[in-house]
């Protein structure tokens, strides 16, 4: 497999149907997996799921994601190949960038604080997993002393997600590259004889293979408009559920595009709101999420012009795009005499003012080039 880097947010992957398969080829599907592991020791269980395409596809188009590519081939029986095809990528980034926050939902006290609708935080494995089924005294019969996980008892749920604890507001609308932090593995949570509850025809797995059917995606929505507090609660302080159901409301006032994947990439807006869906295509397996969180960060810029002070009165020079904070800032005056000198004031991330003086501490005027250097462009 090789991968081929096309943009600063895309790369190409491309590979080849092994030359012993003695199938038709056309009836092939390549499944696409990604881990964040970059020293070699990604395996396909504790990966997430990206893409599911036509083997006989010449190449696809995938997010730029620093970590481990995998590639395994599924038939129409649903058998998937033995290995699969790997390819690592650690590219540094060339342009400088400020990392304005990042935030994690699994290394807080106590771990993973937000809502949750259909997961839980499991102390035993330290991770965030998918709830049971049903109540335990439906699936556990205590005659027979027959327990087993408390936790993991009976069928689990299909999906659930989490809410990240808090959204992020920049304070104003900004153009920001979000990366993603994610490390997931699977597991079957009652994968002995005696902890199943289900009918054996009904097991994903009986010979201790790792369960590589289950899933999680961190998703993201986001708005321009300033944020809001007034998050729909009932009397209990618990949050509404939809008429589906299943999925806790989180919604408040705040007017937001819909809930997208999260792939690393540059987006625009004011407040983003973040959650992660669980998903197994089994009821005898769960993904573990370990790690959870993101990164915000800002491209450099500068923003220069060429401006004549305004003698008695301080030159007032207003950015054409505020920055994030404060930049960094030069002057470079062009015809000052012996003596000459300036003074700035009220320097900010929207601009700065400065005045000129003569060696008589006398305002005069003076034409002069600035230079600005800093992170984030406000309305980008």
């Amino acid at each position: 497999m090789s991968i081929q880097v096309t943009t600063q947010n895309e790369v190409i992957l491309k590979w080849k149907i092994p030359s012993d398969y003695e199938g038709n080829p056309e009836e092939l599907t390549a499944i696409i997996r990604h881990s964040s592991l970059t020293d070699g020791t990604a395996v396909w269980p504790n990966s997430t799921f990206l893409r599911e395409v036509s083997a006989t596809t010449d190449y696809v188009i995938m997010p730029l994601i620093n970590g481990t590519y995998m590639v395994k081939f599924k038939n129409t029986f649903g058998d998937k190949s033995a290995d699969f095809l790997g390819h690592i990528i650690n590219i540094p980034d060339e342009k400088p960038k400020l990392v304005v926050q990042t935030v994690r939902e699994d290394t807080t006290s106590p771990p993973f604080q937000g809502q949750m609708n259909g997961v839980f935080y499991s102390s035993e494995y330290d991770a965030l997993v998918l709830n049971n089924d049903d109540l335990i005294d439906d699936k556990v019969d205590f005659e027979q002393g027959y327990l087993g996980s408390i936790d993991f008892g009976g069928e689990l749920l299909s999906s659930g997600e989490y809410f990240f604890k808090d959204k992020l507001d920049l304070g104003g609308i900004f153009t920001v590259q979000l990366q993603r932090i994610l490390t997931t593995r699977g597991l079957y949570p009652n994968n002995t004889i005696d902890l199943h509850f289900t009918n054996i025809d009904e097991w994903s797995d009986f010979d201790g293979d790792l369960p590589d059917e289950t899933n999680a995606v961190i998703q993201f929505r986001k708005s321009n408009n300033a944020p809001t507090d007034d998050e729909m609660e009932d009397e209990n302080n618990e949050f509404f559920l939809l008429e589906d159901g299943n999925k806790f409301s989180q919604e408040d006032s705040q007017d937001y595009d819909d809930f997208i994947p999260m792939e690393n990439g540059r987006f625009t807006g004011r407040v983003f709101q973040f959650k992660v869906d669980l998903s197994s295509n089994f009821t005898d397996q769960t993904p573990l999420v370990d790690e959870l969180g993101y990164k915000i960060l800002f491209e450099s810029r500068t923003e220069s012009g060429l401006v004549t002070s305004g003698g008695s009165n301080p030159k007032v020079v207003n950015f054409d795009k505020a920055f994030y904070q404060t930049p960094k800032l030069s002057i470079s005056p062009t015809n000052m005499a012996t003596g000459d000198y300036y003074v700035i004031s009220s320097e900010s991330r929207t601009g700065f003012s400065i005045t000129f003086f003569n060696s008589s501490n006398a305002a005069i005027d003076r034409t002069f080039a600035y230079h600005a250097n800093g992170f984030g462009a406000e309305g980008a």
